[in-house]
């Protein structure tokens, strides 16, 4: 039969329990290289150089407009890996994967921007290992 002061007596302890587990794992994910865009992963000078990747390459079907707002919605907490092997995959749409691999980098790093995403020192690394650990953070 059900007892409730059981029920009750060990609620705190579960909690407890389970806000422990929830802290570790987030320390774990902190500790193993993972990093996230919004710690600022690519840096202004590359953002301008992804403008000019983006006017030269992109604009004449993309408006900058085209990826602010919901864009990075569908990536959040993706590796940027993935985006950075979508657009070379698919674009230029009429030459894909015609880019130097720093210039996918460089229009990333210009997505990021107009995304509101911080800049910081370093630029954004164009190798793909690196990529995969960094995640894609909330707009």
């Amino acid at each position: 039969m059900f007892d409730p002061k059981v029920g009750a007596a060990s609620r705190p302890r579960f909690i407890i329990t389970a806000m422990a587990a929830a802290l570790l794992s987030a320390t774990a994910w902190a500790d193993d290289g993972t990093r996230s865009t919004a710690e600022g992963v690519y840096s202004s000078e590359q953002a301008q150089q992804g403008l000019e990747v983006h006017e030269e390459y992109c604009a004449k079907c993309h408006h900058y407009s085209y990826f602010q707002g919901g864009f990075l919605i569908s990536w959040r907490n993706q590796p940027v890996s993935g985006l950075y092997d979508l657009i070379k995959l698919k674009m230029p749409e009429d030459r894909p994967g015609a880019l130097k691999p720093k210039e996918y980098a460089a229009l990333l790093a210009y997505i990021f921007e107009l995304n509101d995403l911080p800049a910081g020192d370093e630029k954004l690394s164009h190798k793909h290992d690196a990529m995969e650990q960094i995640l894609i953070a909330d707009e």
